[in-house]
């Protein structure tokens, strides 16, 4: 099958620029302002006035699951914006009583509830913006970003928080009620230095992994906290795997999307996969060196070759015979160890897939079929591989980022209908055909039926569409609709976003330091209370017009 790819008119961006979970928005952090603009007409939907004081010091911008909230948060303060109300806005000052800063912001059970870590893990601040109240717990094991996800885990369904803390050189798994926050069950496990733990997606089943300097040892609990299964490493296949026990254990563990398997990865080049509920070993990976070519497996090699204009093609080709990928460039001569095993291992949407990338081949993507148990295709890049992701709704289908600014705009997608995995390069739809600045891509989770992508740079965003036919609705159909095209639409100010001059080339220096203007699209929210406390519009008797 031939997929249609189809982009979108160019909007005004930043380095700080993220669509929400549902696809519906988009927000942007421009100068003293948020912008929030909708997906399906790509207007602006609202603006939002920021404090100067934290536009200068934004650590952490997120999207509420609920598409509702905005949380911005510097080292000090956290602020909520609703994307349904202006008239809502939330503030909480010194979460951490000023003694430290923040360490990590996110938010919580839902958007009214918000989850901050103190600086060297002295407590965890659960803060509920319809209460005013928080609750706080001393000793969050994990709280530096990167890895303070790992010690807190949300129930899917029944939202209770199982929360990992440490005391007195001992772990400890707490598992508290969801309006209260009160300790429902909390014991020891049996692990000297647990390096995670997470909810399966039914909520049945909670797995802890222990440290890698402890050997392969995981521990899957029941929803009440009693210990259901020790797995203690993969089963030996061979003479070499006699001395498992003797290496470093878990690296990565990833649990797929229906809680039916679990893949976990060490530091060799096997990945093993756990079948629940007897989280028994269902399947073992091991990437080699040299793959070929079968009925059932397709490997695909990016290929760079000249065009007659003078620029460069790139397309993937079909492997005929044996190749072997290129393995990564030998360590530097210093004491550095090099680096081994998995990094990269993730399922997909409906967990028939499971795709891996090890640290000796950085260049290569490998797609197992949990099914059938064999490889199903092998991606080799011409540059090293940076992010990968399934998309978040849609089965089986692939984004691969690559290192590298000759990658800065390219976009690797794979799905298994298409004669071949295809490659958007979003540079050439930029008004001017340069980037600039950091770039941003993620899937657009939009309620379309095929899939769609987000791509920013410092300046510009832009969607794009990859379908099956022309006549498919796009996530910007309204737009679409009015006749907007690509480039023949009057751009916005990158400030005050109204209408500007008719102008094609990309905006300056100058431009983005122009007056800011407009502030009446603020909703109000320009002013924000201090020391927790919020602003929050009850609307009389009678209908509420804001959900």
């Amino acid at each position: 099958m031939e997929p249609q790819v189809r982009f979108s008119r160019t909007s005004k961006s930043s380095t700080q620029s993220l669509p929400s979970p549902d696809g519906t928005h988009i927000a942007t952090i421009l100068p003293s302002k948020l912008s929030i603009r909708a997906t399906r007409s790509l207007e602006v939907t609202r603006v939002i006035s920021l404090p100067p004081e934290l536009v200068s010091s934004i650590s952490w911008f997120l999207w509420s699951a609920s598409s509702t909230r905005i949380l911005l948060a510097s080292a000090d303060t956290v602020r909520v914006y609703s994307t349904t109300n202006p008239q809502f806005s939330a503030t909480i000052s010194n979460p951490t009583s000023g003694t430290t800063k923040i360490a990590y912001v996110a938010f919580g059970a839902d958007h009214n509830e918000i989850c901050i870590f103190s600086d060297f893990g002295l407590k965890l601040s659960i803060c509920n913006l319809l209460t005013s109240k928080s609750v706080e717990i001393n000793s969050p094991k994990f709280y530096n970003p990167g890895v303070a996800a790992k010690g807190m885990s949300y129930r899917p369904g029944a939202r209770n928080l199982a929360l990992l803390t440490r005391s007195g050189g001992k772990d400890i798994i707490s598992i508290h009620s969801r309006d209260t926050l009160d300790v429902r069950r909390s014991w020891c496990p049996d692990t000297a230095d647990a390096q995670g733990m997470q909810w399966s997606a039914d909520g049945r089943w909670l797995a802890v992994w222990e440290s890698a300097s402890q050997g392969h040892r995981l521990l899957v609990y029941t929803a009440d906290g009693h210990l259901f299964k020790s797995w203690t490493g993969p089963i030996p296949t061979s003479e070499d795997d006699t001395d498992f026990t003797l290496g470093a254990g878990i690296k990565l563990f990833d649990w797929s999307q229906n809680g039916m398997y679990m893949a976990i990865g060490d530091f060799t080049d096997r990945v093993t996969v756990l079948s629940a509920p007897s989280f028994s070993e269902s399947m073992s990976v091991v990437h080699t060196t040299a793959v070929k070519p079968t009925e059932s497996l397709q490997i695909w090699q990016e290929q760079i070759s000249p065009s007659p204009t003078g620029d460069f093609i790139r397309e993937f080709i079909p492997a005929t015979q044996t190749i072997c990928p290129p393995t990564s460039a030998a360590p530097a001569t210093n004491n550095t160890d090099p680096k081994t095993g998995t990094n990269f291992m993730s399922f997909d949407n409906s967990a028939t897939l499971l795709a891996t990338k090890i640290e000796s081949l950085p260049t290569t993507i490998w797609i197992w079929d949990i099914g059938t148990r064999i490889l199903r295709a092998v991606m080799i890049m011409h540059a090293p591989i940076a992010k990968a992701t399934w998309h978040p709704s849609i089965n089986e289908i692939l984004m691969v980022r690559c290192e590298g600014d000759e990658s800065r705009g390219l976009v690797h997608i794979w799905e298994p209908s298409w004669d071949r995995p295809r490659i958007l390069d979003f540079q050439v739809q930029i008004p001017g055909g340069k980037l600039l600045g950091k770039t941003i891509c993620r899937w657009l989770n939009s309620d379309a039926s095929s899939p769609a992508i987000f791509f920013s740079d410092s300046q510009d965003c832009m969607l794009a569409s990859i379908s099956e036919t022309d006549d498919e609705d796009l996530p910007w159909q309204e737009a679409e609709l009015e006749g907007s095209e690509a480039y023949g639409r009057r751009e916005e100010s990158p400030l005050n976003l109204i209408p500007a001059k008719e102008k094609k080339s990309r905006v300056t220096i100058e431009d983005l330091m122009e007056d800011e203007g407009i502030t009446g699209m603020s909703g109000g929210s320009d002013e924000m209370e201090d020391t927790f406390r919020f602003r929050k519009f009850v609307e009389p008797a009678g209908n509420n017009p804001w959900p």
